[in-house]
């Protein structure tokens, strides 16, 4: 049985948003008066939610609530603000072709700006299905993952999904999806994905 659909999570896969969360971290925690060095946003992984992001980088968060959802709520307006900070990948340039032979899913852990992303990178219309972590437990949960094929009507073994980190390798193989790691930016990973998926 061939495969019939590709998920892909979405930054550092399609989306090179790399910069942007950076900046985005850091412009909020300026603003909400948090003297975190920006070398220690750098070194944040994009693969863990923005909610655990702030409390790692500012634990006295993880007791304050309140200030937490402000935090995230103004994360959410800047997000959409810098928007342009958000680059295609490498990967995101093969989105046409790849959706005229597979159906296309995405699964990321953002929650409101992952349609936004798409939309950005001018390949929203290729994905039938965009799942996010609104009211979903976010990756390495395979929850979006077992989610986005039932929406499809496929089943694990049509499938394959790629991701760029060890969450996103564990949510797909929890969700018994065959499960690629690839930095969309990587010339060479690209290529080889290229080459097995379009020939």
């Amino acid at each position: 049985m061939g495969v019939k659909a590709v998920i892909f999570d979405i930054d550092g896969v399609l989306a090179d948003s790399r910069n942007a969360v950076a900046h985005n971290t850091k412009q909020l925690m300026r603003e909400f008066g948090f003297d975190v060095p920006d070398a220690r946003v750098d070194g944040m992984s994009s693969a863990h939610s923005a909610e655990s992001v702030l409390v790692a980088l500012a634990p006295p968060l993880e007791k304050d609530a309140v200030m937490r959802k402000k935090m995230l709520n103004r994360l959410r307006e800047l997000t959409v603000e810098n928007m342009a900070l958000v680059m295609p990948s490498l990967l995101a340039a093969q989105v046409p072709a790849l959706a005229a032979r597979y159906r296309l899913a995405a699964a990321s852990n953002r929650k409101s700006s992952a349609q936004l992303v798409l939309k950005v990178l001018g390949i929203e219309k290729y994905f039938e299905v965009v799942m996010n972590s609104e009211g979903i437990p976010v990756k390495p949960d395979p929850t979006m993952i077992r989610l986005a094929l039932g929406k499809m009507g496929l089943r694990a073994e049509e499938a394959v999904f790629v991701g760029d980190n060890v969450e996103d390798m564990q949510a797909g193989q929890g969700a018994g999806v065959r499960s690629i790691m690839l930095d969309g930016t990587d010339e060479k990973k690209v290529a080889a994905f290229v080459k097995e998926f379009l020939g």
